[in-house]
């Protein structure tokens, strides 16, 4: 398991634990803070947070807490993506033959983007080293094509935490400007990652939205960047936004 480098988030995915066994009428404030060993008023604020981010409500009548409802709906996402790697193989094992480059499916995780599924080749397909890693949400192309169309008060919450850690000669390392790319992302459709994760190494990624325009995953092609030249990468991105589309109508 991943080292948690983020105090806050691992407090609060303690009040959520804690949250799990309360009964339905919830929890006090003060039987939470006593739970997790905080202080009170430290309870309060990430209780509030996760408030705001519905993965905690607040029962009005009584001040109480309990899961909120969002835990539901990302729950019933995570069972969806359990099937996406089926749905979307078809799509790159063909990217694979057509371009000869390494595709990868990525899902969103706590604070970064794991790799499902990763196959490089164009006759004889294998899967890459990259499989089963995370991605940096700020400095890889999957992970900013998340943070650009995931619905705002999440990425406000990634950003709010993420450590924008420099891993390679253009990571981006200030918010600002983190921000400016996100929108131009959102703008244009698609990210691309040139020397910000790996030196000398180039992708392209494209998000898999469900029937509401909800991000479930994102399909990405990476490679040495010599090879990916601006005279190729149209063709390269037209292959993935058809592929994408393809997954999407196969989404339940």
């Amino acid at each position: 398991m991943a080292k948690i480098r983020i105090q806050s988030l691992e407090r609060a995915d303690s009040i959520l634990e804690i949250l799990s066994a309360a009964p339905r009428n919830g929890m006090r404030l003060r039987d939470i803070a006593a739970a997790v060993e905080l202080a009170p008023t430290t309870t309060v604020t990430l209780l509030q947070s996760l408030v705001g981010l519905r993965f905690v409500e607040q029962l009005p009548e009584s001040g109480r807490y309990r899961l909120g409802r969002r835990l539901v709906q990302l729950g019933r996402q995570v069972e969806a993506r359990l099937d996406i790697v089926d749905l979307a193989r078809p799509a790159l094992i063909r990217l694979c033959q057509q371009n000869g480059e390494a595709v990868n499916l990525t899902v969103p995780a706590a604070g970064a983007m794991v790799v499902v599924e990763s196959l490089s080749g164009d006759i004889v397909l294998k899967e890459t080293p990259l499989k089963g890693r995370d991605l940096p949400l700020h400095g890889s192309a999957s992970g900013k094509c998340f943070l650009a169309f995931a619905p705002p008060p999440m990425r406000a919450a990634f950003l709010e935490a993420l450590p924008l850690t420099r891993l390679a000669r253009r990571t981006i390392g200030d918010l600002k400007k983190l921000e400016e790319d996100l929108t131009r992302i959102r703008a244009q459709g698609y990210a691309t990652e040139d020397d910000e994760y790996t030196p000398d190494t180039f992708a392209i990624a494209v998000p898999i939205l469900d029937a509401s325009g909800g991000i479930q995953a994102t399909l990405s092609m990476h490679g040495p960047a010599e090879r990916f030249s601006p005279r190729r990468r149209p063709k390269l991105l037209a292959d993935l936004r058809r592929e994408a589309q393809q997954v999407k109508r196969l989404l339940p």
